[in-house]
């Protein structure tokens, strides 16, 4: 007896002995062991003798009685796999054994797995993170490939608009559409620098002087054609509110609440999108009469992974990378909602008030720096882009010839001797940089720029050895004012 009670109030699983009332059918505690004691916050003196259900509350909802039931009926062990248990005193994971003995009485074994089930869901998260990120990384490689072919384009669209616009300088009519040409390029380039900073390639984004109200009035303009005709959308936002950030994930914010808000409202229903300043804030305030969210899930929607979506609609990283974004811009976010009553979400960001006084953030002076002649070589395989950049050095004042293709480079290198040399990285063949290399063995003091649709640092850039061999480096597209300034710097050996 000594033996079996050291091992019975030593196990780690909760044990309890029980017998049924042949009247009633109902089961009364004979006795438990420590574990079960510690486990469900029980006393033993206390508890003996009472009924099973009334001290354990949570049996008769996860089903331990009608179990006892069939047991002590069939006789056959039974088990009840892992299941939450709720009761007045103790909450949990569980799993239940159940045994009829010789005497007829009954015993139920249990063990708190709790601590098994957040091991498994930790281990779940971890491969589901390590699946996302390894998802991330194809779709980084990707990014970085696309952007190159993008930014080439975009400055051969670039390119010849500025030229055209040097050329037909008193045209209105020409003025105006190259204008709408930069102006979609420039969506081009933000397009570029979302994909990369969403893929983890870009460099950090430098911030920049904007307001705040046109974001939210440029995101308002995509939305109002896209959105279901029964979303009524009520605008009131104060113009002028000057913040330091970037115009391209300020716009993925908004867009993102944006789209939840619609989501929240598949019958219809309002969005109400205000901005004004208060203090030294600019508060922003979206609200929907949709579904609304519990509190449980209101406590949880800045997590990263977790989406109330449908499998495959939502990846759980939307509302995470807002609350990022937001924190990166020195600005915070809160959410309020009610079940039924919709949802609103507040963004507060820092006002810029030393928008003079910033030297980084005044505009470039007014005007191109034109050269004297000075000879330039231009080289890129890609011929529409070779010619825009052709045409837009020769109209700042140089002269200028023209390659396809390193070996080509390196033959007029050699019998024109330029003065300055603006080199595509990625070519077929013989690639910029190595070609870079093969000229500075020619002439050591060579002047060369890179111009590439690749960023000069993350992982497409280019090492340190190269970096102190080149005067300059340019991300495609390149516009014709930033091009002066970079050749003319270069020259008088600014760079």
């Amino acid at each position: 007896e000594a033996r079996f009670r050291a091992i019975f109030d030593n196990m780690e699983s909760g044990v309890i002995v029980c017998k049924a009332d042949e009247v009633t059918g109902d089961f009364s505690i004979i006795d438990i062991n420590r574990a079960a004691e510690r486990i469900d916050k029980v006393v033993k003196r206390e508890v003996l003798g009472k009924n099973l259900g009334a001290v354990f509350s949570g049996f008769e909802q996860i089903g331990v009685i009608d179990l006892l039931k069939e047991v002590l009926e069939q006789g056959t062990p039974r088990r009840l796999p892992e299941t939450y248990y709720e009761g007045d005193r103790s909450r949990g994971w569980r799993e239940f054994d159940v045994h009829r003995l010789p005497s007829g009485e009954l015993v139920v074994i249990y063990r708190d797995v709790t601590e098994k089930k957040k091991a498994e869901e930790e281990q779940r998260m971890l491969e589901r993170k390590l699946m996302h990120s390894q998802k991330l990384e194809s779709v980084g490689r990707l990014a970085g490939g696309v952007a190159h072919n993008f930014r080439n384009i975009l400055q051969a669209i670039l390119g010849n608009a500025e030229y055209l616009q040097v050329v037909k300088a008193d045209d209105d009519v020409v003025k105006e559409a190259v204008t709408n040409i930069n102006n979609s390029v420039d969506k081009g380039v933000d397009l570029i620098h979302s994909l990369l900073h969403f893929s983890r390639l870009g460099e950090d984004f430098e911030p920049t002087v904007l307001d705040l109200s046109e974001v939210v009035k440029d995101t308002h303009r995509i939305i109002e054609r896209l959105f279901d005709k029964r979303i009524l959308i009520t605008m009131d936002v104060e113009d002028n509110l000057l913040i330091k950030g970037n115009k391209s994930l300020l716009s993925q914010v908004f867009m993102n609440l944006f789209n939840n808000a619609r989501d929240a409202m598949p019958e219809g229903g309002e969005l109400t999108i205000k901005a004004r300043a208060s203090g030294h804030s600019a508060v922003i305030t979206i609200s929907d009469t949709g579904v609304g969210m519990e509190k449980e899930v209101l406590d949880k929607i800045f997590d990263p992974f977790f989406t109330l979506k449908e499998v495959g609609k939502g990846s759980g990283l939307g509302l995470s990378t807002v609350h990022g974004i937001v924190k990166g811009h020195g600005g915070t976010i809160s959410a309020s909602s009610e079940p039924g009553k919709g949802s609103t979400f507040t963004l507060t960001f820092p006002l810029f008030k030393d928008l003079v006084v910033d030297d980084e953030l005044r505009p470039l002076p007014e005007g191109l720096r034109f050269g004297n002649g000075e000879k330039v070589l231009v080289v890129d395989d890609e011929e529409t882009i070779l010619k825009a950049l052709v045409s837009m050095t020769e109209r700042l004042g140089y002269r200028v010839r023209a390659a396809q293709s390193g070996s080509e480079a390196l033959n007029i290198y050699r019998d024109w001797g330029p003065q300055i040399v603006l080199m595509d990285r990625n070519m077929p063949g013989m690639d910029g940089l190595t070609c870079m290399r093969e000229i500075m063995k020619m002439d050591p003091g060579a002047r060369v720029v890179i111009i590439s649709g690749y960023e000069q640092s993350g992982s497409n850039g280019i090492d340190d050895d190269a970096k102190q061999m080149i005067r300059g480096y340019m991300t495609k597209p390149c516009g014709i004012q930033n091009l002066s300034n970079l050749i003319a710097d270069v020259l008088s050996d600014k760079q």
